[in-house]
């Protein structure tokens, strides 16, 4: 059994995209995501870890999350570059600002994304080992 190619940066995009904010990206944001990838990080923007976590269809929130706290990773600076281009779009800003909440939602939320945040390191420590990821 063959493995299959990697993964452009146009589908590196549209996949951390999708993960992230659950709607595809524009146009625009995958154009610019290509763009800044080739600036900013030249040769490596391929890289082996987002490619297999792109074409294994893993959960990119999960395995940053263990690269980050590992040391710096190529995952992590790719999803910043993401990140930045999608912050000043309109449909994202629930995702990046409080929208009025009352404290005690604010407070459940904030135990939820506790323990969101515990799955996902539980979930990403099991991804990268069982996918020798680094």
């Amino acid at each position: 059994m063959t493995e299959p190619p990697a993964p452009t940066l146009a589908a590196e995009a549209e996949a951390f995209h999708l993960a992230f904010f659950h709607h595809p990206p524009p146009a625009e944001v995958v154009e610019r995501y290509i763009a800044a990838n080739l600036h900013c990080l030249g040769e490596s923007a391929l890289d082996p870890t987002s490619s297999a976590v792109v074409r294994r269809h893993l959960d990119p929130e999960a395995v940053e999350l263990v690269l980050r706290l590992r040391g710096p990773s190529r995952l992590t600076q790719k999803i910043q570059i993401l990140f930045y281009l999608a912050e000043v779009r309109s449909e994202n800003y629930g995702f990046f600002a409080s929208q009025g909440e009352s404290l005690p939602a604010a407070l459940l939320a904030l135990i939820a994304s506790v323990l969101r945040s515990a799955w996902k390191f539980l979930k990403g420590h099991y991804l990268v080992r069982r996918y020798r990821l680094v």
